[in-house]
C-alpha cells in the first residue's frame, strides 16, 4: 500500500495536458510555485479539482477520514481498493461517484516497501508527460494534526479540511515481485484524465494497472 510519494510540479506540463482535455488551469494555480517534496500519510499536498472548464491546483490533506473500531484513534485512509465495500457505496457515495469530489494527484515517483531489502523501493513511469494517481476529495470537519506555531511537532486540532486519498488496484508485473498486495491506479493519458475528472460510474473500470513497460524502478539516487 503506497503511505509515500514524491512530487514535482511542472505547471507547464501539466496545461498542456490539461489543455489536451479542454480545461484551462486558473490564474492563481498559474502563479503558484510547489517545491518539489514527500508527502506522507496524513501530510498536505498538491492535487488538480476541475468544474468541467477550469482546473485548480489545491493543497490538501491526504488520507480520508477512518473507520471507528472501538476507543482507538482511526487511521487515515490513504488508499482505496475495495469500491463494493458500503463503506464507500453508502457512506461516501457521493465522494466516490460526483464529478466535484474527482481529483488528479500529481506525483513523478512513489514508494512501496520492499522487505528484501528493508526500505523502500521507488517507481517511476517511463511516459516523458505528467503522471497522475486517480483521486477522490472531500470536505470533512474533524481532527487532524496542525503546526503550531513555535513548536516543531504538529498537534492535533478540530478544523475544517480537504482531504484526499487515491485508487489503488493489482500490482502490475514491476510492482508485484516487492509489494504483491497492491499498486496506485496510474493515469498518464489526458483521455484517461479527462474520463477520471467526469465522475461516473463508467470512469471506475480506469482502476486497473498500469501496463509493465510503462513503469520502472527508479534509480537508487532517486531513492530519497
Amino acid at each position: 500500500m503506497c503511505n509515500l510519494y514524491h512530487h514535482s510540479i511542472d505547471n507547464t506540463a501539466i496545461i498542456n495536458t490539461l489543455s489536451q482535455i479542454g480545461l484551462k488551469l486558473d490564474d492563481t494555480s498559474r502563479a503558484r510555485n510547489f517545491a518539489p517534496d514527500y508527502t506522507g500519510a496524513d501530510q498536505d499536498g498538491p492535487v488538480i479539482t476541475s468544474d468541467g472548464t477550469t482546473a485548480k491546483i489545491q493543497t490538501m490533506r491526504w488520507g480520508f477520514p477512518g473507520i471507528q473500531k472501538g476507543d482507538k484513534r482511526p487511521k487515515p485512509i490513504t488508499n482505496i481498493r475495495n469500491l463494493d465495500s458500503r463503506w464507500w457505496l453508502n457512506v461516501n457515495r457521493e465522494f466516490l461517484f460526483e464529478q466535484a469530489y474527482r481529483c488528479l494527484v500529481p506525483f513523478d515517483r512513489f514508494a512501496e516497501w520492499n522487505k528484501t531489502s528493508k526500505g523502500n523501493a521507488w517507481f517511476e513511469t517511463t511516459d516523458h508527460g505528467p503522471s497522475f494517481f486517480a483521486g477522490i476529495w472531500r470536505p470533512w470537519t474533524g481532527e487532524r494534526l496542525k503546526p503550531v506555531e513555535g513548536k516543531k511537532r504538529r498537534e492535533r486540532e478540530t478544523d475544517d479540511w480537504k482531504l484526499y486519498a487515491f485508487l489503488t488496484t493489482d500490482p502490475n508485473g514491476v510492482v508485484a515481485p516487492i509489494h504483491p498486495k497492491a499498486m496506485p491506479v496510474i493515469l498518464t493519458d489526458p483521455k484517461e484524465c479527462a474520463e477520471w475528472l467526469g465522475g461516473g460510474v463508467d470512469s471506475l473500470e480506469l482502476q486497473r494497472p498500469l501496463p509493465d513497460d510503462s513503469l520502472a524502478l527508479s534509480e537508487p539516487s532517486k531513492s530519497g
